[in-house]
């Protein structure tokens, strides 16, 4: 697509939100209602991104565009909209429109920080990056004709799309916005595993290793033939370039320092980071406070738990004898999958006494892809969409079976399957009644928190009967309380790689490999680490106070049921569902009266 047709495009879209908000008159806006607005915003929002993907498609690049330009246009569209959006009232809507006005607001300023502080031009992470994204195609579920054909065009997309990332990479490195040397040194795994002689050994050949019944024996043989060639070309020759890359440019020059107040404006940028992580105003400075207090509290429970136990030594010791003592380890990757298959199963059984709603989609439980896998944490949720042919999976990092103590296993499971994120991502996208923006949106603070609070619920639900699988969630617990005083230390206080990792390993019977990946991924994602106690601890206070109000009448269903009942949202829209909540009980039961 052309440049000049490019921003005719984008010109024409905000044209169309500045008819409806700027030159229609007020009366005629108020005859619109400030429903109508705000939908025909959020409808040109998706007009734009489904533009972005039309010009795409039409240039043949399924995988995206992904240079200076394209950020550029798209940061323009996103400001503009966003500008628009700061002269609606949300005094005069109504609850559902404040939420869909609020969460709008949201992304659009994530687009617009992604911009104004060049994140864009740092695509990787201490264990993931642009470059593994785009290897989950292989476990794509093919089955028609027409689906392999695009298969093969994005294969052939991958020399291009991987080019583009690595020349914004460029352009970070000669800004001083990358990532450090120090947490990088395993990284040639997430590229040098693709680089594989025989075509049909690589995971993006996997789609032609079965053949659908509904394609004729002539059209797969072609396919099989297109599919290989395009793997040897096109993805080989695409990761053998971001090898030379990193080899070559990256490693020898990318920043020694950790924090990103070494960026330029980077305590800005971390604020900034801050206040999307948490949903709030809350400065750096508190949440380390906060992390203290937290770290204190925690630590006395662990110690009550050591008691428990029988255990006669230090905390410190009693970490040591964990981490060391065999039978807290499985020896197999079966042992390991059946553990957390077996603990995924029991926490079904007990949703129908915490939940009244319950969502369609299944879920597995699955070995971190060996792609991922050697610098990968502990374990992940991988979501599905809703009209996939795969279900989510709870994912389990088998490569080393002393990074997964089987004391974590039961907190880990819960937040990662049911009731954590398995659960409430699926119910998300069963929500028919809200923007589709919605049902595919994920607030940090909201689905993190969500997920830890799910690891206290299981004390409700039957799990943590010994001491050492309790003494996991708090280890659990106190690691999310950690990352708030980390995180902070880190990006602005100046702490080394190696304060972090003496600061976690000692508060903490996390296993070393996890205790060293974990402070990779603080270093490499500033602020993320932030959401899950602050999250958490809002839903643990919202339930208080529900609790407090409603006394005998309160129902934890319910509870539940409301917390999931608008999709991922913000903390204070959060306060506010519970705070309209409790009102409505009061007021039923007064009317009783």
């Amino acid at each position: 697509m052309s440049y000049v047709v490019e921003n005719l495009g984008m010109k024409k879209l905000i044209l169309f939100v500045l008819v409806y908000c700027l030159f229609i008159p007020l009366h005629a806006q108020q005859s619109l209602s400030p429903k109508k607005l705000i939908d025909g915003i959020i409808s040109t929002i998706k007009k734009f991104q489904t533009d972005e993907t039309k010009a795409d498609s039409i240039a043949r690049h399924p995988l995206g565009s992904n240079k200076d330009a394209d950020f550029q246009r798209r940061y323009k569209f996103y400001d503009s909209v966003n500008n628009l959006l700061q002269g609606i009232s949300k005094d005069s809507l109504a609850f559902d429109d404040e939420i869909n006005l609020t969460l709008t607001q949201y992304n659009l300023e994530e687009e617009i920080s992604t911009y104004q502080y060049k994140a864009y031009l740092n695509p990787i992470l201490s264990d993931e990056g642009f470059h593994t994204s785009i290897a989950e195609m292989g476990s794509e579920i093919l089955s028609t004709k027409k689906e392999y054909e695009d298969y093969i065009i994005k294969l052939k997309d991958v020399p291009r799309y991987m080019d583009e990332n690595l020349e914004l990479m460029r352009r970070g490195l000669a800004l001083g916005i990358s990532q450090p040397r120090s947490i990088l040194y395993d990284y040639a795994n997430t590229y040098e595993q693709h680089i594989v002689n025989d075509p049909e050994k690589s995971v993006f050949y996997r789609p032609f290793l079965r053949k659908p019944f509904g394609i004729d024996d002539s059209d797969w043989e072609k396919m099989k033939t297109e599919g290989k060639q395009a793997v040897r070309d096109s993805v080989i020759e695409g990761y053998k370039r971001v090898k030379i890359f990193f080899d070559k440019e990256y490693m020898p020059k990318t920043r020694t320092t950790v924090g990103v107040s070494n960026f330029p404006d980077g305590l800005a940028y971390y604020q900034d980071r801050v206040k999307h992580y948490t949903t709030t105003d809350i400065s750096y400075e508190e949440i380390y406070q906060l992390g203290l207090q937290e770290v204190a509290r925690i630590k006395n429970e662990m110690l009550e738990v050591i008691k428990e136990a029988k255990f006669k030594g230090t905390l410190k010791q009693f970490i040591a004898y964990l981490r060391s003592d065999p039978k807290f380890y499985a020896t197999s990757a079966e042992q390991l999958l059946k553990e957390a298959s077996f603990i995924a199963k029991k926490s079904d059984g007990a949703l129908p006494s915490m939940f009244g709603k319950l969502p369609r989609q299944p879920y597995g439980v699955q070995a971190v892809p060996a792609y991922l896998a050697p610098t990968y944490t502990v374990g992940r949720y991988n979501g599905a969409p809703i009209k996939s042919k795969r279900p989510g999976w709870f994912w389990v990092n088998t490569y080393n079976f002393k990074a997964c103590p089987l004391y974590n296993l039961e907190a880990l499971a819960l937040h990662e399957s049911v009731p954590g994120h398995h659960l409430q991502i699926a119910l998300t996208q069963e929500l028919d009644s809200l923007p589709l923006f919605r049902r595919n949106m994920y607030v940090n603070a909201y689905g993190e928190g969500w997920g830890l609070y799910c690891e206290y619920l299981g004390t409700e639900m039957g799990f943590y009967k010994d001491p050492y699988t309790h003494f996991g969630r708090l280890t659990y617990e106190m690691w999310r309380a950690c990352r708030l005083v980390l995180d902070v230390a880190i990006h602005t206080k100046g702490w080394t790689r190696e304060q972090s990792v003496k600061y976690l390993s000692e508060n903490t019977a996390l296993s070393m490999h996890e205790v060293n990946t974990e402070i990779n991924r603080y270093i490499s994602w500033p602020g993320q680490a932030l959401a899950y106690k602050t999250g958490e601890m809002k839903i643990k206070a919202l339930r208080k106070l529900t609790e407090e109000k409603l006394k005998d009448k309160f129902d934890i269903r319910a509870f539940h049921d409301l917390i999931l009942s608008q999709g991922t949202v913000t903390m204070p829209i959060l306060q506010k569902m519970v705070e309209r909540f409790i009102e409505k009980k009061l007021k039923e039961e007064a009317e009783k009266k």
